[in-house]
Parts: structure tokens; C-alpha cells; sequence
């Protein structure tokens, strides 16, 4: 009997103890050694084209500014103190697990070796002189991280140095620089940062507005390879580099590219594409040259019309006697190579309003064939005019300024009617619907 009553309490007792809470232990982050040596006066030991092998105690510290997490830095950390900023290089993958950008560290210098990559400024433990015309410096292997690599406290503010292109020079080497004021070149607006196919590395071109041009450098393997440079004007965060005399800028990911003003090298709005259908013939199928008018279904075509002096295209399925009218007005491709921040703006007039549809699209992929609901349309939210139900509106609708900002290379606007005529009172969708003064505008 004693031992049953002893039972349930030494289970209780367990079920204490199994169920008790502990705190997690703090990451270690190594030993709080301190710097004796600022990464400026480190770079300053160096000779181009020499190798220096630390055998003294020297300790650097800096933040992390630039990892591999996109794979733009191979094999390689920026490191960053108030004084300038060096690369380490370190023989592994997924550093940035370890190594973040915010990240503080210290290096322990002895033992390891400073050398230059076509005079670029690196640490790394050896020297390969396998090829004796070319020596070359080895990363830190990762067995020996722990032992060079003291790592510190996370989420230390990551602030980019402000320049100006023609102030980069070799103290700003592996540093984190922000330059206002510039975009891509026009040849290389809207294009590839890399080769991501065949993962091939690629320069493009940016250019400040008051003048010359450094090259923003891309890995082939880096994970935005093949997203589309933007064709604005702003500002660029990237870390500052050189391949022998050639100045680049390497950046970490695409949210350091902020161009999303007015490009510099063509100030002002200016017109890229303008239709006011005064040259046109009034009361026949509208025929321009470089545009489709296209009938997908219930043979009814836009016309051109004038009233009051005034050229205008009209559409409507009255009188048409069709079950379904779907007709397609496609503007002749614009190019949005050499602008930034298009603007769509047109008017339109409704009459006789009792449920036709007028609705604008955008296609970057259309081939100019008769059949345009095979291609790609992105759906457009401008003003159109509706709710006349008596006669045709009396003032012009504008549509607003429907921004174009998204679509590069060639786009396409069509306008895309949907009524129906049939032979039954019901469901008749006649409206009709007048459009006039198209532009696109950008900078």
C-alpha cells in the first residue's frame, strides 16, 4: 500500500520536471578581443602587385556590409569600419547564414595574407603560386573560420558613404558608397544585369547627370541576373570596386537600385506617340497607317467621324443585328527604350448607354496578328466615359494619367469593345462609345 501512494508521486514529481521552461542560451559570439589596427591603416601596409604575411597580432574589426545571399559576392564578406572597408575572403557557401550584413566581427590578422585581385585589396590565409605569372591569394578555409573570424553582435546600422562618381577613389575600396543623381545608360536601359542563361558576368553602363559613366558589374550566377534594368533616375547603393584602372560599383541586390525619377539626360516630357484622327476620312472603317482594326466577332469595325470640325473613332454595336461584337482598335507599337515614366492620357464620350463595354489594354508581346486575344494583355484602369443613356455626352472624358511605368522594349495599347445586338429585346449591349486625342508622354 505504501508503494501505490509513493507512485503517482514520484510521476507528478517527473512530469515537474520534464515540463520545466529554460531560457536559451545567448549565441556565442567568440571572445571580446578589441581592434589595434583601423582597416585604413591596414589597406595602407599593402604594395600592389606584393603579398604581406601578418605575423603580428594585429585585430581589425568593421560590419558587415555586402554577403553572398544573392550570390553577387563569391566566396567573399565587406567588411567596414569608420575608416574604409576590405574583402575577406572565405571558401564557402551560405556565409551570409553566419556572416550577415549588420553583422559586427573581428579579424585576427596573424598568420593570415593581404593581396590584390587586378588591385583590388583582399585578405586571405595563403598564397598560390601554382602558376608563378600569376599568384594568387586562397580564401580562409572554413575549418579555419572560427579561428581568424570573431563574430559579434547582429543588426549593427549598415549606412552607405554619399559620393559622386568622380569622387571614387582606391580609399573608398570595398566600401559601401550611395550616388544620387544618376540612371542607366539609354543602351542599356531595360536590359539584363547579367547573363543568367549562361551565367556569364556583364557590365552596364550608369551615368551621373552632371556627367561621365562607371560600370555596374554583374555576376551571371547572382540570383537577379536576369531581372531588367530600370530606366529612371535616382539613386544607387553599391560597394565601390576596380578591375586594374576600370571603376565598378557591385550591388548586393536590386532594392539598391532606386531609379524611379525623371531621367536627367532628357528632361521634360516629351511626346512619344499622338493620334487625333483629324487626318482621317469621316463615316468609313478606320484605317491608319501602323494600326489594327480588328472584328474578332460580329463583323463591326471602328469608324472615323467628325462633328463640329472635330475627328474622332466611334464604335457601337446598334443596328449591327449581331449576338456578340467584339472589336479590337490597336495602336501601332511605341518604344519605351529611350523614356522613363510614360503616361497614357485619352478622351471619350458614351452614348446611349445600356451596357457595352469599352476597356483599354497594354501587351508587350503582341505579334500583330488578327486574332490579339491570343497574346498577352495587361487590363488598363483609366476614365471612360458612361451613364449617357439619351443621347452622346456632351464633354469629353479625360482618362487620367494611366502610368506606363511597368512595360519596357515595345508596347501596344488597344482599345477593346464588347456589345451585342440581338435579334431579342434582350441583352442588346449597343452603346456607343467615341474616342479621341491619344498621347504617350515620358522623359
Amino acid at each position: 500500500m505504501f508503494m501505490k501512494k509513493i507512485i503517482p508521486v514520484a510521476l507528478f514529481l517527473i512530469g515537474i520536471s520534464c515540463n520545466k521552461k529554460f531560457d536559451s542560451p545567448p549565441e556565442y559570439t567568440g571572445p571580446d578581443i578589441k581592434p589595434n589596427l583601423s582597416i585604413r591603416a591596414l589597406r595602407a601596409m599593402h604594395f600592389m602587385g606584393n603579398f604581406e604575411h601578418f605575423v603580428d597580432d594585429f585585430v581589425i574589426e568593421g560590419i558587415v556590409v555586402a554577403d553572398d545571399s544573392k550570390d553577387n559576392f563569391y566566396k567573399s564578406i565587406v567588411l567596414q569600419d569608420s575608416t574604409g572597408g576590405i574583402t575577406i575572403l572565405m571558401d564557402g557557401a551560405g556565409l551570409y547564414t553566419n556572416y550577415p550584413v549588420g553583422r559586427k566581427l573581428s579579424i585576427k590578422l596573424k598568420n593570415l595574407w593581404m593581396g590584390d585581385y587586378a588591385k583590388m585589396i583582399q585578405i586571405g590565409s595563403a598564397v598560390d603560386r601554382s602558376d608563378p605569372i600569376y599568384p594568387a591569394l586562397t580564401p580562409i578555409p572554413v575549418p579555419l573560420f572560427d579561428r581568424y573570424i570573431i563574430k559579434k553582435d547582429l543588426n549593427n546600422p549598415v549606412v552607405p558613404i554619399p559620393v559622386r562618381i568622380d569622387q571614387l577613389n582606391d580609399s573608398l575600396q570595398s566600401c559601401l558608397v550611395k550616388i544620387d543623381d544618376v540612371e542607366f545608360a539609354v543602351y542599356d536601359t531595360s536590359q539584363p544585369y547579367a547573363d543568367a542563361i549562361n551565367k556569364l558576368s556583364a557590365n552596364t553602363t550608369l551615368k551621373p547627370c552632371s556627367g561621365g559613366s562607371i560600370y555596374i558589374r554583374t555576376s551571371g550566377y547572382a540570383d537577379f541576373a536576369a531581372v531588367k534594368t530600370p530606366r529612371g533616375n535616382g539613386s544607387i547603393t553599391a560597394v565601390y570596386s576596380v578591375f586594374n584602372t576600370e571603376k565598378q560599383l557591385l550591388i548586393r541586390d536590386t532594392s539598391d537600385v532606386q531609379l524611379t525619377g525623371l531621367r536627367c539626360t532628357a528632361p521634360g516630357s516629351k511626346l512619344l506617340f499622338s493620334e487625333d484622327f483629324e487626318s482621317t476620312t469621316s463615316g468609313a472603317d478606320l484605317t491608319i497607317n501602323g494600326w489594327k482594326n480588328i472584328s474578332e466577332s460580329g463583323n463591326t469595325f471602328y469608324q472615323t467621324k467628325s462633328f463640329s470640325n472635330n475627328g474622332y473613332a466611334e464604335i457601337s454595336a446598334f443596328a449591327t443585328n449581331q449576338p456578340a461584337v467584339i472589336s479590337w482598335l490597336i495602336m501601332p507599337p511605341v518604344s519605351l527604350n529611350n523614356s522613363a515614366n510614360e503616361i497614357l492620357s485619352f478622351q471619350t464620350k458614351d452614348g446611349f448607354d445600356n451596357g457595352g463595354i469599352l476597356q483599354v489594354f497594354a501587351s508587350t508581346n503582341y505579334d500583330g496578328s488578327s486574332t490579339p486575344s491570343k497574346s498577352k494583355w495587361v487590363l488598363l484602369k483609366p476614365a471612360i466615359s458612361k451613364g449617357t443613356v439619351s443621347a452622346i455626352a456632351a464633354d469629353w472624358l479625360p482618362s487620367g494619367d494611366i502610368s506606363l511605368a511597368g512595360f519596357s522594349g515595345n508596347i501596344y495599347i488597344a482599345f477593346r469593345y464588347d456589345g451585342a445586338d440581338p435579334v431579342s429585346v434582350f441583352d442588346k449591349r449597343t452603346t456607343t462609345f467615341q474616342l479621341d486625342n491619344i498621347t504617350i508622354r515620358g522623359n
